[in-house]
């Protein structure tokens, strides 16, 4: 069964009514389209859309005047897939009835159901001069046009309709993005309650390197007019490393370590400098970055969990190492990476039935399948003398895309490898 965009009764009830103009037409036309129409009603609060149609579609051809008749009938037809036959009608109906809101309305959705964006964009503009009073209008021209990228435009519709609504304050996010978009970054950045978490939103929601190059220059803003603040250098420089500009990268981080003065933000900044210089191979300073960070905040997890991580990797100072990654485990005890990095470390220890243990704790919080960890239950199963569920472990792996460079050799192998 077929059911419209919206009721004939629904839309009855929204000024819509059947009056017949009797120029051409005989009375008993008249009466007869009447008729039809009312019974199309009826059919229609009883639920049986097609033949409410039917009646509807027979009121308009008895009487071809009938806007309300139109209007139903355009309504069927978008309804079905017919939205350039729902737009004649609706036109129709527009001059029979030129000042019917609905009638207008629904044009301007038949524009927009249809991917008339341009179309729909004018009738909305027709639709603000003619009723001022309608704040929906406004709201979803201003949609349009961001749609279109006309923001200037965006902007004085969202002005109009704050101030109408008296939502104005609600609106901000809104003008931000359409200042952002036009590369106004100092009144985006007046419109921005938060413009350090306004900065990771927009990273998050970049679906291109462009994107991010806006937020870049976003960020450039926010270090001009507070640059104590961590977060801008910070997404700053992950931007710039995205671009292969790792240089750039450490340099913007070193600007923040200097400027920034809260004890947190400076270990946020070394604790990325740190993943940076791991990514380039230099260890010995990846480990000078986080004892750095440790400084500021001996408890940033993060920093712990990959220090201890990478020191077991290194074969160095490993009991410091279990040290570091057990405080972690204090303060997430079911944390599957930071269960996988305990476990490694003992591992390395060669202590490796308790390896084993932890990482078997570790899989049953994983939320998500991880290959590292599973070649490490391998390994650690491998190191127990279970050969069989070691490759089994190590197959998994595979499956999952592990980026080992020893993975294969161990399958093919039969064997752990360093």
């Amino acid at each position: 069964m077929l059911i419209l965009i919206f009721t004939i009764q629904s839309m009855v009830s929204c000024g819509v009514s059947h009056s017949s103009v009797l120029s051409g037409q005989s009375l008993f036309d008249s009466y007869a389209s009447n008729y039809f129409f009312h019974e199309g009603v009826k059919k229609a609060d009883a639920g049986y859309y097609d033949a409410a149609m039917d009646l509807m579609n027979y009121s308009l051809e008895t009487d071809t005047t009938s806007a309300a008749a139109c209007y139903n009938m355009a309504q069927y037809l978008l309804s079905t897939g017919e939205g350039e036959k729902s737009e004649q009608l609706l036109k129709r109906a527009i001059r029979l009835a030129p000042d019917n809101y609905w009638y207008h309305r629904l044009l301007a959705v038949n524009y927009s159901m249809r991917h008339k964006t341009q179309s729909a964009i004018g009738q909305l503009e027709k639709m603000v001069v003619q009723f001022p009073g309608r704040s929906d209008i406004l709201l979803e021209l201003a949609d349009l046009y961001e749609e279109t990228g006309q923001f200037s435009k965006e902007l004085r519709m969202l002005d109009r309709y704050g101030k109408m609504e008296d939502v104005e304050e609600q609106l901000k996010g809104k003008r931000f993005l359409c200042y952002l978009l036009m590369g106004e970054s100092d009144s985006a950045y007046y419109e921005a309650d938060r413009p350090e978490e306004m900065i990771e939103r927009l990273l998050q929601s970049a679906s291109s390197l462009a994107g991010a190059e806006i937020v870049q220059q976003f960020c450039a803003t926010v270090i001009r007019h507070e640059p104590d603040k961590y977060e801008p250098y910070y997404f700053h420089a992950i931007i710039d490393n995205l671009k292969g500009e790792t240089d750039k990268a450490l340099a913007m981080l070193n600007d923040g370590i200097v400027q920034v003065s809260g004890h947190d933000g400076k270990a946020q900044l070394y604790s990325l400098k740190g993943q940076f210089h791991h990514s380039m191979g230099m260890m010995e300073e990846t480990f000078a970055d986080y004892d750095s960070a440790l400084v500021h905040n001996p408890d940033e997890i993060g920093v712990l969990n990959n220090y201890a991580y990478f020191l077991s990797l290194e074969d160095n100072d490993l009991e410091r190492a279990l040290s570091m990654s057990a405080r972690t485990l204090e303060k997430e005890p079911l944390n599957a990476t930071y269960l996988d990095t305990y476990a490694w470390i003992l591992f390395r220890m060669h202590r490796y039935q308790e390896a084993l243990s932890w990482l078997e704790k570790a899989l049953r919080y994983l939320d998500q399948d991880n290959p590292e960890i599973y070649e490490h239950y391998g390994d650690a199963l491998f190191m127990c003398g279970e050969k069989e569920k070691a490759l089994e472990n190590w197959h998994r792996a595979v499956q999952l895309k592990s980026e080992s460079k020893t993975i294969d050799r161990k399958i093919r192998e039969e064997q752990y490898l360093e």
